[in-house]
């Protein structure tokens, strides 16, 4: 299993909370189009995406407290229709790498959400990441998401 911190045919955007004002809920999304992707790291001569691969894809600034998170298969895969995913963090801290989405089918279009019983505070810097199962897919298009809190003392 390899775990790709790059971002290759994605941004992941930073580990820093929006500069839209002192609002403390905040939405963090990310798209994935692995046709993008795979193109991306062919062309950069990466090594290609497999089964039980992680990648890093949503930064999570400490002080970050996590309400709720998923995945949403926005385009189905086509080609390697038995890729599964789950969404959460890798090595299980501070949370379960399956917490927002256990063995989600890249075959269908469709939305998971998993709000938590008991809210996870993110106290360094971390990442939400995706787990592929079963197969790398090759065309699905997934958007993970999380919604949280800025617990952070803010300036004023």
């Amino acid at each position: 299993m390899t775990a790709f911190t790059d971002t290759l045919g994605f941004n992941k955007n930073s580990a820093a909370f929006p500069a839209w004002g002192p609002h403390r809920f905040v939405f963090f999304d990310v798209t994935l189009n692995f046709a993008k992707i795979v193109a991306a790291r062919s062309a950069a001569s990466a090594t290609a995406l497999a089964a039980t691969d992680t990648l890093q894809v949503v930064q999570l600034p400490a002080g970050t407290v996590l309400l709720q998170g998923g995945i949403e298969v926005v385009t189905a895969e086509t080609t390697n229709t038995t890729a599964t995913f789950d969404v959460g963090f890798t090595g299980g801290s501070p949370a379960a790498a399956n917490v927002f989405g256990n063995d989600v089918a890249s075959n269908a279009a469709a939305i998971t959400a998993t709000g938590l019983a008991a809210p996870v505070l993110i106290s360094a810097d971390d990442t939400l990441d995706i787990l592929l199962n079963t197969a790398a897919p090759a065309n699905a298009v997934v958007r993970i998401w999380a919604v949280g809190v800025n617990v952070n003392k803010l300036d004023g």
